[in-house]
């Protein structure tokens, strides 16, 4: 993964740039409760939101316009999920702010897991790279939060 503090334009062009695209960013969060009251949902949605979350799946929603940088959302809607990763979970939870979530990888080729593959790629486009071992996840699961109804993508 590779990721910035949402609110770092330097950082998100530049995650962009490495990736050679332009697209939104999922956001990564300790939990919920940090954007909760920015999401666009009623009651049961949100209770919905919640569940989904807790397998570190991706959620999709409307948010309150000026809630989030516009080069990481589309059409008034923003990804965000809760990883399970340990180590991940502790830096948001010291951090506890969200971050950009995103694949290491060129857009249109497979991510990169291994450390020193990584570093021998895009070493010289990184400014920290933290060594957990391989670490490589099925891709969440995605989930599409409309006003009426909730569909899963992935």
């Amino acid at each position: 993964m590779v990721g910035t503090a949402v609110t770092n334009d330097k950082g998100i062009d530049k995650i962009n740039e490495m990736k050679k695209r332009q697209q939104p960013m999922s956001i990564a969060l300790a939990n919920f409760d940090i954007i909760k009251n920015t999401i666009i949902a009623d009651e049961h949605k949100l209770l919905k939101i919640q569940e989904i979350l807790k397998d570190g799946s991706t959620c999709i929603a409307n948010y309150k316009p000026g809630s989030f940088n516009n080069k990481i959302t589309q059409d008034g809607k923003i990804g965000f999920r809760i990883p399970n990763h340990h180590f991940l979970k502790s830096v948001l939870n010291i951090y506890s702010k969200p971050i950009t979530t995103t694949s290491i990888n060129e857009s249109g080729f497979e991510p990169l897991y291994q450390p020193d593959a990584i570093e021998e790629k895009f070493g010289d486009k990184i400014d920290l790279l933290l060594d957990d071992g391989i670490i490589k996840n099925n891709p969440s699961k995605i989930y599409m939060f409309t006003q009426n109804e909730i569909k899963q993508l992935r």
